[in-house]
């Protein structure tokens, strides 16, 4: 089937990011914006072809497939009615803010052959697709253990708005690191597989007067047995995004920043990849594979299956901090 009509629902940062190149893509393609009503007017909403109010709306106009780039808070509810209605679906991450009718969604979208994809798109980063590839076949020894950092300064994110009041920073609306930077959690289990336990200490640090955790270190174990250390933040002023492996022979290191994965061993020349994501890259690589997937039955990069499995590791952090004992996951 071709999609001749897509809704977009919500138009915050991503969703008019979405609205821009889906506009650049396949400008044949008719955009349905669902919109709260709440949130201000902006020149993107110009490329739509129509603005509903309601998901209901959008569906009597006909779409085939829905970017759900609302908050976490609502997209099982909003996921649930389109998939319903056999609406193909590109789940903003993170899935959803709890684990509460996952199974539900997955259930129905099986049912009703719907297409659905989870948005973590470093799936599709040139530097990830490297660091996986050499994770398998460059590296030499045993590895020891695994560091995957990721900090940056809320307030740096969005600078035209209050970071206080953004989606970020909101329990309400799903803020927190652990769902907002859970796309360190996603290739976590792409790079080295579903965890088997963990151990956690999420905190409010109290330094960027907001109400959710903003920084969050984990002990995680990997099917295979060694260590990963993950550190995520809200607070850091120097932006930091890298996964580090170190082996008994050396180490592999993908800096997202720097734009380079590495491969260091002892009396060895150094490996090196260096590429030049532009910032839409990713995200236009996301699009395209999504309307592949849906006209030319294709699977997914990244299923429910996948983002459910964040969703578990999440659960057991949240759990192993409040006890303060190892969680299996």
């Amino acid at each position: 089937m071709n999609i001749k009509r897509l809704a977009i629902i919500g138009l915050g940062s991503i969703g008019r990011r979405h609205l821009r190149l889906i506009s650049e893509i396949r400008s044949d393609i008719e955009v349905i914006v669902v919109r709260s009503g709440h949130g201000d007017s902006c020149d993107e909403e110009k490329l739509a072809t129509k603005t509903v109010y309601s998901i209901g709306d959008a569906i009597k106009e006909g779409i085939q497939a829905a970017i759900v780039s609302s908050p976490a808070t609502l997209h099982l509810d909003q996921s649930l009615e389109l998939a319903k209605n056999g609406v193909h679906l590109l789940i903003e991450k993170p899935l959803s803010h709890t684990l509460d009718r996952v199974e539900k969604l997955l259930n129905i979208v099986n049912e009703n052959d719907v297409t659905a994809m989870v948005g973590y798109v470093f799936r599709y980063d040139l530097g990830a697709i490297k660091f996986k590839s050499w994770l398998s076949k460059k590296i030499k020894g045993t590895i020891l253990h695994a560091r995957i950092e990721c900090g940056s300064y809320l307030p740096d994110w969005r600078p035209d708005q209050d970071y206080r009041r953004t989606v970020s920073a909101l329990p309400e609306l799903g803020g927190g690191v652990l769902l907002e930077l859970s796309h360190e959690l996603d290739y976590l289990h792409w790079f080295f597989g579903k965890p088997t336990d963990v151990q956690a200490q999420i905190k409010n640090s109290e330094t960027l007067d907001i109400n959710v955790e903003d920084q969050a270190d984990l002990l995680i174990t990997s099917k295979q047995g060694y260590p990963i250390v993950v550190q995520i933040d809200f607070n850091r002023r120097y932006l930091t995004r890298k996964c580090k492996v170190i082996t008994t022979e050396g180490e592999l290191i993908w800096d997202a920043i720097q734009k380079n994965v590495t491969w260091k061993a002892i009396n060895e020349k150094t490996l090196s990849y260096e590429y030049d994501n532009e910032r839409d890259s990713i995200y236009r690589t996301q699009l395209e594979v999504f309307i592949d997937c849906i006209e030319n039955d294709k699977n997914p990069i990244v299923t429910v299956e996948d983002g459910i499995n964040v969703m578990e590791l999440i659960d057991a952090v949240r759990y192993a901090s409040i006890s303060g004992s190892k969680t299996t996951l």
